[in-house]
């Protein structure tokens, strides 16, 4: 069991080295480091800090330098901070707050006293506030946006807004645990403009809730809640409401005809309407008679088969979607009412097998028809569309099975603007097929066709053209003078993956005409050579995608200066590249990226990036970010980075090589006097982990010692840590020696290395820690020593500094090491972690007393046997205690061991410690509980009373029989792990209906034992995990519909060794999360994935499985087509597949990622190509971490060599059939060129 754990927050940062740099589309201004702390930056000096941001920096509370500085914009992410302190912000005059993903619980009502006349945005989203802290911010005159997204808030009141109502505007409460809107909930909101409730446990709207009117609302949000009918009643005094989102609800119905008579003559009109993603099936007469004027409404992802006449007859719509849904066949008279006013109709991703002849002709002011991946037959386009020879300006015919199309039987429509088609009766594109087109087509897409040739002057009769699309094709023949009439006018041109294996060669010889083209795409084909002046006509270019080719050189000249000007992206990713020559890329004003990544580059020739010290004036400033990991690299050179000049940023990845030393070269070694002068690197955060370093030369980082704030050296055969080699480095912040071979440090070792923060020497065998050695590091904040030999440490080691975190699990302490901190470092330590140590008890002698501003601490894994009672009485922030797995523990059911912690306890873990009943748990805050493999056979029914906050309950591993009542009057219970119990009874779970997430085992001793039946009325359920203990392979148990909303699966258990293909059957939600662990399945089948009908989008997660093959879990060829499935995101990390053509998929899947990565990110919306692992995690769309999750993952039947090196030079099948091939040193290569902005 993992366990949960705030600490988790803090620590894992210490492995987080590289992942936000590898989302190059969303790198931020990079602004100086602040002086209060350099992991943090701020946009000025003091006095005004400006812009203050701390990302990923460990602090359990704000630093103290904020609060005696004016501050404009405080932006606080991931920093494990817990608390903060009231007035410590006073003095600051913020107009933005921003605090996210923190274990903040509540905020002290006097948090933001001093700001009540310059705070306007107060953002606290993705904490875990379990309550709105209204007395903090009800003083705020000017507050104006309030954001408190994804919480553990169920319960609001009106009395929550008091203060605000003369200024708020915006109000986001998605993703909370919200089951009921009191009367008047946002009473005197005057202002109130947009109400976000999205992803809440709403399932029905109090009629008195908008009773006065909210004069200003415009935007309300209820998606993805269980809603069951519209509620127009509660909506009809919204009068000045555009937008209402009422998609992924449980609404199978229009109209509600008990509430008919009351409502009857309301009519609604809005700008946009969202029912997407609901259980309507049949559109029946009248259903949109309270909908007067709507400009956009979408019905995508019903299961609707079926629209009546009269559906529309009292409606004004402009533009209606029913894409992904299940209709057969479409007529006129299905939308009746809509002649005057329908302009767009989007039918994509149907079954619709023909259309009408003619189709939509009363229709005067249709403008848009999409009937992409329908199965339309063979047609007549010309009797089709008759009557739309002037009026229609957008055609969507693509998709491989609807019927062919030839372009001149559309040539009719002369108004033309926008056409798309797949299948065409020839595979040649020539001037006829667009003879007697209109001159206004701008955009032309020919995707996933039979293309093969395009002939000279083919769009001489369509010169307009400004976007053209053949990607998804087999173009082998592109003649020289085909782009020739539009040259003045192309923009954009895609042949992603649209040329033949056959062409080795970019065909630049068309490219001589299109001097205003802006962004050129020939990625994901297998272009081997590029001539150098392939791209010397095209005087606009922004940008080139180039990558997933075969390309091995870029000559020099291929870009220049003087011709590139407005080049501002280069992406040559994934190619075959081997050397960088000298003036490769010069002189280019421009450009802000070059992304070389994975290629087989083994040297860069000096002056290939030309003029890099000038960049700086022609506001191209850094070359952000360098990445030399997954290579065979054997040493590590600082002279090869002369040629990057003064850059003020520079981060290396050379992580995951085969360097075997750190060593000066002996032809640029000079005297330590000197060395500094001859070479001078400008390295800011060096990544030198997973290597095999054992030895680094005195002296070594002298190039760096005055840049370096980030040394990474984690995961290699380090035996000492001396004064030569550390001893001298003024700015590092951050020093990462885990997971090597040391055994001792030298008490001198870090001299003149005085500004550490962060320091973490665990996993190495270190017994002892002369005092001397970290007494010098001030301002050392963070400290782990964890999985080591210790058994004690000096007394005073840290006497000045203000740890706050300390880590020394996994190592031989018998008892707190209080000595070795002197009296004001024990008062600032937040976190304490002594799990895995050999301690017998707490008492109070121990002084535990002094570590008054403890929020965390873990005794786990002790040989505790009694607790003093009141020991933590004098720990008032105490938020997180685990005593686990002291098994001679001993807990009297109605000690005082948790005395003094029924205000401030929030997280629990009493796991095994040989309980045989509940003790007395008096913590009213209390949101997590732990009580896992102890002997409790029943839970009594009155402990609820004292946990009225708990959240999550995990009773697994116990001796229970029956479903415990409890679970019906905890009303905040939110995860409930009931796993491994001898359960002979299934009982009811009805009544957890705030239930999120469920951990249970598959009980096939239980009569008809089945999951479905057991959810029925669990409708906010999202995450089920089973625990497979019997010989099944859940057939029987799976069979079934499942609770809309649940969208995450997953397996484990040793007995589960076959996994039936109907288990995802009854999944009802479009997103899918498939996770398995622990078990014994070598095969995860396709049909499974081809039998969840519902699903669109999947992510897949296995781990410490027996896993040999997985089979392709997509049918779609790129995320998004209607009625599709696609991986969106898989993570395999430590698997041995049986590496052959049934995984050959992935690579193909890679490279349709990357394809299509861009399409996915710019057309994203909260529930499009949606991807999480749990319920708070939020959508990334550029995260790329399952590039290197391949590399993680092995292939058992080759040596064990990685699954994406196979891919690359083994597997033979797929996309890499016959003629793809890379060889093995793969050397990945980004650089990022970031425009460095800076706020005065």
């Amino acid at each position: 069991m993992v366990k949960v754990g705030y600490a988790l927050v803090i620590f894992t940062l210490l492995l987080m080295m590289w992942a936000s740099l590898a989302r190059m589309h969303e790198l931020p201004v990079q602004y100086p480091p602040c002086f209060f702390n350099p992991l943090c930056t701020c946009s000025k000096a003091i006095p005004d800090l400006g812009i203050v941001t701390c990302y990923n920096v460990p602090m359990p509370r704000i630093p103290q330098p904020i609060n005696s500085s004016k501050v404009f914009m405080l932006q606080l992410e991931n920093n494990g901070l817990m608390f903060l302190q009231p007035h410590f912000l006073m003095n600051t005059g913020l107009y933005s707050l921003r605090i996210k993903h923190n274990p903040l619980a509540d905020i002290p009502d006097e948090a933001f006293l001093g700001l009540e006349r310059s705070l306007w945005e107060l953002e606290l989203p993705y904490n875990r506030l379990e309550k709105v802290p209204s007395r903090s911010f009800r003083h705020l005159q000017k507050l104006q946006l309030l954001d408190l997204t994804g919480n553990k808030i169920s319960k609001i009141s009106p009395d929550n807004w008091r203060g605000l109502e003369n200024s708020l505007q915006k109000l986001r409460l998605g993703r909370n645990a919200i089951d009921k809107l009191p009367a008047d909930a946002f009473a005197g909101l005057t202002y109130l403009d947009m109400l976000d409730l999205r992803e809440n446990n709403l399932k029905e709207i109090d009629p008195s809730v908008f009773r006065d009117g909210m004069a200003h609302l415009i935007y309300l949000y209820l998606n993805g809640n269980q809603l069951t009918h519209i509620p127009y009643a509660q909506l009809s005094s919204l009068k000045r409401m555009k937008v209402l989102d009422l998609s992924y609800n449980r609404i199978s119905k229009m109209l509600n005809q008990q509430q008919e008579p009351e409502i009857r003559g309301l009519q609604m009109s809005l700008d946009i309407l969202r029912l997407d993603n609901n259980q309507i099936e049949t559109l029946m007469s009248g259903d949109f008679q309270h909908f007067y004027k709507v400009n956009r409404t979408y019905l995508d992802g019903n299961p609707l088969t079926m629209i009546e006449e009269g559906t529309f007859r009292d409606s004004r719509i402009r533009e209606l979607y029913f894409s992904d849904c299940d209709l057969m066949d479409v007529n006129s008279p299905n939308f009746a009412g809509l002649e005057s006013s329908l302009e767009l109709l989007d039918l994509s991703g149907n079954n619709i097998t023909s259309l009408p002849s003619p189709i939509f002709q009363e229709y005067d002011f249709l403008r848009t028809l999409i009937f992409r991946e329908n199965k339309i037959q063979t047609f007549s386009p010309a009797e089709v569309f008759n009557g739309f020879q002037y009026s229609l300006y957008n055609l969507d015919l693509s998709g491989k099975e609807n019927s062919v199309v030839s372009l001149q039987d559309l040539r009719q429509m002369r108004n033309m603007r926008f056409l798309s088609i797949s299948r065409m009766p020839q595979s040649t594109l020539s001037p006829d097929d667009f003879m007697e087109y209109g001159m206004d087509i701008k955009e032309l897409r020919i995707v996933k066709s039979n293309l093969n040739t395009i002939k000279s002057h083919a769009f001489m009769h369509v010169r307009g053209i400004k976007y053209l699309d053949f990607s998804e094709n087999a173009i082998s023949s592109i003649e020289d003078e085909a782009f020739s009439e539009v040259g003045h006018s192309l923009l954009i041109l895609r042949m992603s993956h649209g040329l033949s294996s056959s062409v080795s060669e970019i065909p630049s010889g068309p490219f001589k005409f299109l001097t205003n083209l802006q962004h050129l795409d020939f990625s994901n084909n297998k272009i081997k050579s590029l001539p150098d002046t392939a791209f010397h006509f095209l005087k606009r270019i922004r940008r080139m995608e180039l990558q997933d080719n075969e390309i091995d050189n870029i000559r020099k000249g291929t870009f220049q200066g003087d011709i590139h000007s407005y080049l501002e992206e280069v992406n040559f990713s994934f190619n075959m590249i081997t050397t960088i020559q000298t003036h490769t890329f010069v002189d280019l004003p421009k450009l802000t990226m070059i992304n070389l990544e994975d290629n087989a580059i083994n040297r860069i020739e000096r002056r290939a990036f030309m003029n890099m010290k000038q960049l700086q004036y022609i506001n191209l400033r850094d070359l952000e970010f360098l990445d030399l990991a997954y290579n065979d690299l054997t040493e590590f050179d600082f002279a090869s980075f002369d040629q990057v000049g003064t850059l003020s940023s520079f981060k290396v990845n050379a992580s995951h090589n085969e360097i075997p030393k750190l060593w000066i070269n002996s032809t640029t070694f000079t005297p330590p006097t000197t060395i500094g002068g001859t070479i001078q690197s400008n390295i800011k955060v060096l990544d030198l982990s997973y290597n095999n370093i054992s030895d680094i030369m005195k002296y070594y980082f002298k190039p760096v010692e005055y840049s370096l704030t980030h040394l990474y050296l984690a995961h290699n055969q380090l035996s000492n840590v001396t004064q030569g080699v550390f001893g001298n480095m003024p700015h590092l912040q951050w020093l990462d020696l885990s997971h090597n071979e040391l055994m001792e440090i030298d008490f001198d070792c870090f001299r003149n290395t005085k500004n550490i923060q962060v320091l973490s020497l665990s996993w190495n065998s270190i017994m002892d820690i002369p005092a001397e050695a970290l007494r010098p590091l001030r301002k050392l904040r963070i400290v782990d020593l964890s999985h080591n030999k210790l058994r004690t440490l000096p007394d005073n080691m840290f006497s000045d500094a203000n740890i706050e975190s300390l880590d020394l699990s996994h190592n031989q302490f018998m008892r707190l090491p209080m000595k070795t901190m002197s009296i004001s470092a024990a008062a600032s330590l937040s976190m304490l972690d002594l799990s895995w140590n050999t301690l017998s008890g707490i008492h109070t002698t121990d002084a535990i007393f002094r570590l008054r501003s403890l929020t965390w601490l873990d005794l786990s894994y002790n040989r505790l046997v009694r607790l003093d009672d009141g020991v933590f009485s004098e720990l008032q922030y105490l938020t997180h205690l685990d005593l686990s797995h002291n098994k001679q523990l001993l807990l009297e059911s109605r000690g005082r061991t948790f005395h003094g912690l029924e205000d401030s306890l929030l997280y629990l873990d009493l796991s095994n410690i040989s309980l045989l009943s509940v003790p007395e748990l008096p913590l009213r805050r209390l949101q997590t509980l732990y009580l896992a493999h102890n002997e409790l056979a029943s839970i009594p029914a009155e402990m609820a009373s004292n946990l009225t906050s708990l959240h999550y309950l995990d009773l697994s591993a116990n001796d229970l029989t029956v479903v415990p009542l409890i679970t019906h009057t905890l009303p905040e219970l939110k995860t409930f792990n009931l796993a491994d119990n001898p359960i002979t009874a299934s009982g009811a779970l009805c009544k957890a209906t705030k239930l999120r997430k469920l951990y249970i085992t598959a009980y096939n001793g239980v009569k008809n034992f089945n999951f479905p039946n057991i959810l029925e009325y669990n409708h906010g359920l999202r995450h089920l995990v089973i625990d497979v203990q019997n010989d099944t392979d859940l057939e029987k148990e799976m069979k079934g519909k499942f609770p809309n909303k649940l969208f995450n699966i997953t397996l484990t258990g040793q007995s589960l060794k076959n996994i039936n293909p109907d288990i995802l059957r009854g999944i009802r939600n479009p997103h899918l999360h498939f996770g398995m662990y622990n078990t014994s399945v070598s095969t995860v089948p396709k049909k499974m994935f081809e039998n969840a009908e519902w699903v669109r989008n999947v992510t897949v997660h296995l781990h410490h499985n027996d896993l040999r093959t997985l089979h392709n879990p997509s049918n779609g060829y790129k995320p998004g087509v209607p009625g599709k499935r696609f991986l969106l995101k898989l993570t395999v990390r430590g698997s041995y597949f049986t590496c052959d053509c049934d995984i050959g998929w992935m690579e193909n899947w890679q490279r349709k990622h990357r394809q299509y990565q861009e399409d996915r990110c710019t057309t994203y919306s909260e529930f499009k190509n949606f991807e999480r692992d749990e319920e708070d995690d939020e959508f990334d769309c550029w995260d790329n971490g399952w590039d290197d999750d391949l590399r993680e993952a092995f292939c058992l039947n080759k040596n064990n060599v990685s699954v994406l090196e196979a891919l690359k030079t083994d597997l033979e099948c797929g996309w890499g059939a016959a003629s793809y091939t890379q060889p093995p040193r793969h050397l990945i290569l980004s650089f990022f060129v970031i425009f460095a902005a800076i706020v005065y």
